[in-house]
């Protein structure tokens, strides 16, 4: 597994075939990954009275919880694109199992081939992540998480769109989606090859059985990096609101606006086109306002969204221009910091303290699973949950976001 082939240098310039070969593969994975999720959230509001969405959310996101460490390491002592390569033909077969689990009708299959997705998207993301400051230079980096997380969230919206019309299409036959997904993989693991390959940044690291790996250690040294923590906790909130608005908007057009599969999907998918053009937007934004104000920016424009569904009786067009405008504020708030965390490590520690981020991340999206589930047994209704999103934003905003001036000068003197 292990790379020998000389190390590419980080490009000055994004056109390069490196970073269109890693964007288009990471454009395809979650594609691939919100067609099968979403739809498995669609069969959680359909196989029995109760939500079982929180269900979906706990069982994708506890390997992350699980196995972050050792990828942590695993991206660490092997090269980054060799261990990207590994998982996209994981990929393949996993959505192979998918397709098994959709024929046999078997819920309980399904859910171990989430868990399987999980696990796969646990070791591709700190390889992931790590990779792009060594495909591009550090002062590019804020415009690559822009094209990268615009194009992820085109993913999501064309995903979650077409998970809604496989659901209505494919009755009784969903095993096609997964055979469909099959072919996606196939897509993927030809771009992944496209990606120069890498040397390992650590061959030598110690490395065991032990599924945490050096996860204790790379969490210390995030607590005793005050700026790194408070960008990771405000990081990790947003998966957390992440996950819980995924759940809330489902239920929001279901349940509360009457909607079937195929039109709440256009609900999520309004929302993800927002944090698509917000990406898009934030390295104009940024070089004007700075790092802050834009994440401050971000923060505003997606309590006030988020607060408008309130409003179940507005018009349709109003509802989707709420959603817009939080998804805006999401990629606004988002792409500072996810450039911050990765130019912020040292080379040989990326992979690891990455690992790590994507531990705290996903505690966050687990804890969203619990609260949803949590919520909905209180019959709490899902306009209330998504008021109650955005009244902690604020808070957040006025407490922690202020202190995140280090990122106005990190990203132009990280190397």
């Amino acid at each position: 597994m292990r790379n020998t082939a000389p190390t590419a240098q980080p490009a000055d310039k994004l056109g390069n075939i490196s970073f269109i070969a890693f964007t288009l593969t990471q454009y395809l994975g979650a594609f691939n990954d919100n067609v099968f999720k979403q739809m498995m959230l669609f069969m959680a509001l359909s196989i029995s009275a109760d939500d079982k969405q929180g269900v979906v959310m706990v069982i994708f996101s506890v390997p992350f919880l699980l196995f972050s460490g050792m990828a942590g390491l695993v991206s660490e002592r092997f090269s980054k694109t060799t261990v990207m390569r590994a998982s996209k033909v994981g990929e393949w077969v996993i959505m192979g199992l998918g397709a098994l689990g959709f024929y046999l009708q078997s819920w309980e299959l399904l859910l171990f081939t989430l868990f399987l997705m999980g696990t796969q998207s646990t070791f591709f993301g700190p390889a992931k992540y790590g990779a792009i400051p060594e495909i591009v230079q550090t002062s590019l980096l804020v415009k690559a998480n822009g094209i990268v997380q615009m194009t992820t969230f085109l993913a999501i919206i064309l995903g979650m769109a077409f998970a809604g019309i496989l659901t209505d299409s494919l009755k009784g036959q969903l095993w096609w989606a997964g055979v469909i997904c099959m072919g996606i993989s196939i897509l993927g693991i030809l771009t992944v090859y496209q990606i120069k390959p890498r040397q390992a940044n650590r061959p030598d690291i110690p490395f065991g059985i032990n599924p945490f790996g050096n996860m204790g250690r790379s969490l210390k040294k995030i607590w005793h990096d005050k700026p790194l923590l408070d960008t990771v906790i405000a990081a990790s909130f947003f998966w957390f609101s992440g996950g819980i608005v995924t759940q809330a908007i489902n239920n929001y057009g279901t349940r509360l606006l009457g909607l079937d599969e195929r039109s709440t999907s256009f609900l999520l998918a309004a929302l993800s086109a927002g944090i698509m053009l917000g990406c898009l937007l934030c390295s104009l934004i940024e070089k004007k306002l700075g790092s802050k104000r834009t994440i401050i920016l971000g923060g505003v424009c997606v309590a006030v969204g988020e607060g408008l569904l309130y409003f179940t009786s507005m018009p349709m067009g109003m509802i989707y221009t709420s959603l817009l405008l939080a998804g805006i504020g999401s990629g606004l708030y988002y792409v500072p910091m996810a450039a911050y965390m990765q130019a912020k490590p040292p080379l040989g520690e990326k992979g690891e303290i990455l690992g790590a981020i994507n531990f705290c991340n996903y505690i966050g999206i687990v804890g969203s699973g619990l609260v949803w589930t949590a919520l909905t047994k209180l019959d709490i209704p899902a306009n209330w949950s998504l008021v109650g999103l955005a009244l902690s934003l604020v808070v957040l905003i006025v407490v922690m976001l202020p202190q995140l001036g280090h990122l106005d000068e990190s990203l132009d003197h990280e190397t």
